[in-house]
């Protein structure tokens, strides 16, 4: 069997709206649209499906309070290891995120990965990236040293990458444009020795500098699939056009409610992970293919 590109996700539910408001847009937003949510999780969702990857679709429990579900990013992150998926679980920040691990305990189990708990706090792939086979593992925001620490005992290449606010993870302060050799950085958020750790794995030449007022409207939170990045519709024009001249093909999604309103963009709706096919049990329940129609009924 070959790999295949698993991107985990939720939708958000028929109840979902603004409870936590835990970052610089959901603080003050007016409350979000359930149902038209749903639709901009659909649209992304199908982009992904139509340029190869399987999406893994987790329904969130009827009536829930983890509204933070959606935000996939921070659901937990999958390895391979010696011929075994390993799916190490997050341990929230937020309070009202907390409740979230068990549930993808639960799927992690389903799929026959074994699930992994991380001593600290850890937000998963909202504070990992990689960029041409090493990995960049981030801490300052949201997760703490403890909690970088103990993950990077999965990924012993890891570059180590200190952030502060307004990057509350690591994919607000960076993000690897694979296809196009070129990672998009703000380093002014970026603390310590990080950027001129960056400038030694990568080049100084592969670093393309972007402002805290670019990644406040989303300029490193796009989703790159292959050649194609799909941006949330805020993505700053200076942003995109350098990436167009890179020659990525940039394609704009409305994300009014999960973006403007809710503070997460395309990059925080998925955990994607490239993994041997023959390690996941990919059944109808967890399956989009098979739970579209009925998301597509209730949008």
């Amino acid at each position: 069997m070959g790999n295949v590109d698993l991107y985990f996700m939720s939708p958000p539910g028929p109840g979902w709206a603004l409870r936590g408001r835990a970052n610089f847009r959901s603080r003050s937003a007016p409350q979000v649209d359930a149902r038209a949510a749903l639709g901009e999780w659909l649209s992304l969702a199908d982009a992904i499906e139509a340029r190869g990857g399987r999406v893994v679709c987790l329904l969130p429990p009827p009536e829930t309070e983890l509204t933070g579900l959606p935000y996939a990013a921070e659901c937990g992150q999958l390895v391979e290891r010696g011929g075994r998926g390993l799916f190490l679980l997050p341990s929230m920040g937020a309070a009202h995120r907390r409740g979230e691990r068990e549930l993808w305990r639960r799927v992690a189990l389903d799929l026959g990965l074994e699930p992994v708990d991380v001593e600290g706090t850890w937000e998963a792939q909202g504070d990992v990236a990689w960029f041409r086979g090493r990995t960049i593992l981030f801490y300052g925001g949201r997760t703490d040293a403890k909690g970088v620490e103990s993950a990077r005992a999965y990924f012993p290449d890891a570059i180590v990458v200190r952030v502060r606010e307004p990057a509350f993870h690591g994919n607000m302060a960076l993000l690897p444009l694979e296809a196009a050799g070129k990672v998009l950085a703000c380093p002014s958020v970026i603390e310590g020795e990080g950027w001129r750790e960056l400038e030694r794995a990568f080049g100084a030449e592969a670093l393309a500098p972007v402002s805290e007022d670019e990644i406040r409207a989303y300029a490193t939170n796009g989703l790159p699939v292959g050649g194609d990045w799909l941006v949330p519709h805020l993505t700053p024009e200076r942003v995109t056009r350098l990436a167009a001249s890179w020659g990525v093909n940039v394609v704009r999604l409305p994300m009014v409610e999960l973006c403007e309103k809710a503070g997460g963009a395309s990059r925080c709706l998925v955990s994607y992970a490239r993994i041997d096919e023959g390690l996941v049990r990919l059944s109808d329940a967890y399956d989009y293919r098979s739970r579209r129609p009925e998301l597509a009924a209730r949008a």
